[in-house]
């Protein structure tokens, strides 16, 4: 500042600095304070002198001046609005401080995102008291295994039986698809084309490609064909006519008007079913006789895909059996002609079906062992 010393403005063009006001009871300390720090005058070098001097802002600022009786005032009002009173709060601040209702209580909280699972319950003390809903595994719908009474109750078994023979069909491309014989066979045909259109050319492996790829689509679609089948046995399945197949003839060995369907739902889906018939006992060629020994054969079970390997099966299998011992019937078994007995690839690749029924005959023996009578000494 002091080599700009030449460029000092007019004496008359310089404002004294306001006098500050005298503190009073009025504002408190903190702003009496402020008021003496804010009218502390600014201070310039006067040439290479070390003395100190009062200034205008006008002295820093070149260009600026100020009117000298719009300056006190402007600088008083500014000072007086800096001064905040503590009990109100100015017009455009927002009041954070919470509403106080009458009685001198809190308002009542806003609802909570989880009200829906826990209830908060205040007391007259302002004790709050958090009530837990119930065991949610109370909402899980029921599972239960009942006798089907109404026609629709039939219909969705007979239904669901349909679909899990229907469902054969894709187990049984898998079957074929990954058995030994058919990875073989292609394979084989593999090198047949490498060997007769492989030239030395980089060209050929596309002619490669694309022949091979030809030669197992076709094998896919003749896959599928050949299990079609399973669709047309699903559609004889899920019918009346085949719920009441062997009952039209005069030496029937079937008991009773109708088969004995049972049905496990989980809440109100219907998820499994078994189908029960009681045969009398009868010689080759014989008319059966009416006090002949029944036994309980099983024509249909099943249970939804989504649902397996939960114990639905097993489970459904112990109704049965438990059907045949209030009828007083022996039992129960798989009837050889039951509704996923039929075979409609070759014998070579039904391996996988053979070992599912063996599976299921050796759960039905042992379902029946472990519910078999026992009698007095422990012997069953």
């Amino acid at each position: 500042m002091g080599r700009h010393h030449h460029l000092r403005l007019p004496e008359h063009l310089y404002l004294s600095p306001p006098t500050p006001p005298q503190p009073s009871s009025f504002f408190p300390a903190s702003a009496s304070s402020f008021s003496a720090i804010y009218a502390t005058p600014l201070f310039q070098e006067t040439g290479r002198s070390t003395a100190l001097t009062a200034f205008a802002v006008g002295d820093r600022i070149p260009g600026f001046k100020t009117s000298a009786a719009v300056t006190p005032a402007f600088f008083n009002t500014l000072r007086a609005n800096l001064i905040l009173d503590p009990e109100s709060s100015p017009a455009n601040t927002p009041d954070l401080r919470p509403t106080m209702a009458s009685s001198g209580t809190l308002p009542p909280p806003s609802p909570s995102p989880l009200a829906h699972s826990e209830e908060v319950n205040a007391t007259e003390d302002d004790t709050v008291v958090i009530t837990t809903p119930e065991n949610p595994v109370d909402e899980i719908p029921d599972l239960t295994t009942k006798p089907a009474v109404s026609v629709d109750d039939k219909v969705e078994a007979l239904h669901l039986l349909a679909d899990s023979v229907a469902q054969q069909r894709q187990v049984a491309s898998n079957f074929v698809i990954l058995h030994p014989l058919s990875l073989g066979t292609f394979v084989l045909l593999f090198g047949m084309i490498y060997q007769y259109m492989y030239k030395g050319e980089r060209s050929d492996w596309m002619l490669i490609g694309t022949t091979s790829a030809g030669v197992l689509m076709s094998m896919l679609v003749t896959v599928r064909w050949l299990a079609g089948g399973y669709i047309d046995e699903a559609e004889k399945v899920g019918t009346w006519k085949w719920l009441d197949q062997g009952r039209d003839a005069d030496a029937s060995p079937a008991v009773g008007e109708s088969d004995e369907i049972l049905l496990t739902r989980f809440g109100d889906e219907v998820i499994g079913t078994v189908i029960v018939r009681g045969e009398r006992d009868t010689g080759a060629g014989k008319k059966p006789r009416r006090n002949a020994p029944t036994t309980g054969i099983i024509r249909g079970w099943t249970v939804k895909r989504r649902y397996r390997g939960k114990g639905i099966g097993q489970g459904l299998l112990e109704e049965a059996t438990k059907l045949c011992q209030t009828k007083g019937w022996s039992g129960p078994e798989f009837a050889d002609d039951h509704a996923h007995s039929t075979r409609i690839m070759p014998a070579t690749f039904n391996t996988g079906f053979k070992k599912r029924d063996r599976k299921a005959r050796e759960m039905l023996e042992k379902v029946r062992d472990d519910m078999a009578p026992t009698t007095k000494k422990g012997k069953r």
